[in-house]
């Protein structure tokens, strides 16, 4: 693709495409909230809390008028809040956990439009939760993957290419007219990275190469996976204005490897399903900048009390731009650190330093093709009598399921849910594979802490 196709294609998707998508079609206010934070990632400080002080207070005072559980909240523990003091009044609430979610649901949320859909989180815990969102907090989350890329170097419609692997692609054995078309119209291009084989990476460089994308969007494992390949085999490979990476933590060594091969500049974009993008570097910054528009981040200790800034502790957030089912201080299960550190880069935001603990294994077949862990999970989610899983590769034919039940005298009825699992497990690893199934009591954390739902011991 030349430099004049890559031009024209993304003026006319800037211009024409998204304008009339965003506004005329998707009726969303995308662009509108874009151009927001553009405007106050360069706010002071003050500017900055004064904005996030009355969102929070607006959220909180909209919760306790129309939200039952909140509204039971606030009434058993006597909360009081105003706009002055809502920064304080808010440590006030109880965490909000997936637990509680799930035997509250009903009184999480109120439909104020029809716009809400329903979501899941990733399940890196075993236990997945089903949420709604809703056509604002879509939008919002929308203008920060603008923004985001944006400190990446990449203009609204540029070529993006996107390392990535998504469970629907795998069983349905691609995306189809439908997916080449909404490439066309965005820009971007996905390359399902669910299994990496030689062929695979060797049509994935030449794509790069054909594309030249302003920005690599990437899983850390896979952006690692086709970076070792392309060193091996000794190939040349264009080099994006930047890569950026999610989903699951970009190590240090990782980091310097794919400098050395791509020769671009690296970022490290961290969000969840339940909550949307939090937090990305800029050019200039080693930790994660924080939008003080759409989150309010917390770092608590294991004792329930805010940690000191450089110290670890739990990530908790409250979600400004979700009315539909607010998410008050919740804990989304990672760990992470804020950072004080006077940083030069003209954005005056929050900094959380590094998040830690979120590492996906990947499971690898007898052809030496490496899956992404985060296959698994899904399978799992809302069987009527699973309350936990874990699953682990003890060998390339062989696959161990810990199950907690919540009622075992239920396990005989759980044939066609096992027969289900065994045969969308064996096409995602494209052979036969034993599948031996452990009901357990409880599934114990690692050493360090941290429940391992998925992972491979080869």
């Amino acid at each position: 693709m030349s430099y004049l196709d890559r031009t024209i294609g993304a003026y006319i998707r800037r211009n024409v495409i998204f304008p009339v998508y965003w506004k005329y079609i998707k009726h969303a206010k995308v662009l509108q909230y874009y151009k927001q934070l553009q405007k106050y990632q360069w706010a002071t400080r003050e500017e900055n809390s004064n904005i996030q002080r009355k969102k929070l207070y607006a959220l909180i005072q909209y919760a306790s008028q129309n939200i039952p559980y909140y509204q039971r909240v606030i009434q058993e523990n006597q909360i009081s809040f105003s706009e002055d003091t809502i920064f304080a009044d808010l440590k006030k609430f109880p965490l909000l956990t997936k637990d509680i979610i799930r035997k509250n649901f009903n009184q999480l949320y109120k439909f104020r439009d029809h716009t809400y859909y329903r979501n899941t989180s990733g399940g890196s815990t075993g236990e997945p939760v089903l949420f709604y969102q809703d056509s604002n907090y879509f939008a919002w989350n929308t203008a920060t993957k603008i923004l985001f890329d944006e400190w990446a170097g990449r203009k609204i419609g540029e070529p993006m290419i996107k390392l990535w692997g998504l469970l629907r692609d795998v069983l349905r054995g691609g995306q189809g007219f439908t997916g080449y078309f909404r490439q066309q119209l965005s820009g971007v291009a996905l390359l399902d990275t669910s299994r990496m084989t030689d062929q695979n990476n060797y049509q994935y460089v030449q794509k790069i190469n054909h594309i030249k994308p302003s920005l690599i969007l990437a899983f850390p494992n896979s952006i690692e996976e086709l970076t070792s390949f392309i060193h091996d085999h000794h190939l040349s490979v264009y080099s994006p204005r930047a890569i950026m990476t999610s989903g699951s933590v970009l190590f240090p060594e990782v980091r310097t490897r794919i400098k050395e091969v791509f020769h671009s500049i690296i970022f490290d974009r961290y969000g969840s399903r339940e909550v949307g993008d939090i937090a990305c570097n800029c050019a200039k910054s080693e930790g994660l900048h924080l939008l003080p528009d759409i989150h309010y981040l917390e770092i608590i200790d294991d004792e329930g009390k805010e940690a000191k800034c450089g110290e670890a502790g739990s990530i908790i957030i409250t979600l400004l731009t979700n009315y539909t089912m607010p998410l008050i201080r919740y804990q989304i299960g990672d760990l992470g650190i804020l950072s004080d550190n006077n940083i030069h880069c003209g954005h005056e935001l929050p900094l959380l330093e590094k998040v830690v603990g979120r590492i996906k294994s990947r499971f690898k077949n007898k052809f030496g093709e490496y899956i992404s862990g985060g296959f698994y999970p899904p399978l799992f989610y809302f069987k009527e009598n699973i309350q936990q899983f874990q699953i682990i590769q003890e060998t390339a034919d062989l696959i161990l399921i810990n199950l907690v039940l919540i009622d075992k005298d239920k396990l005989k009825d759980m044939k066609n849910d096992f027969q289900e699992i065994n045969q969308k497990i064996e096409k995602i690893m494209r052979h036969k594979t034993a599948i031996q199934y452990n009901i357990v009591d409880e599934i114990k954390p690692s050493p360090s802490g941290k429940y391992l739902y998925v992972f491979s011991k080869i």
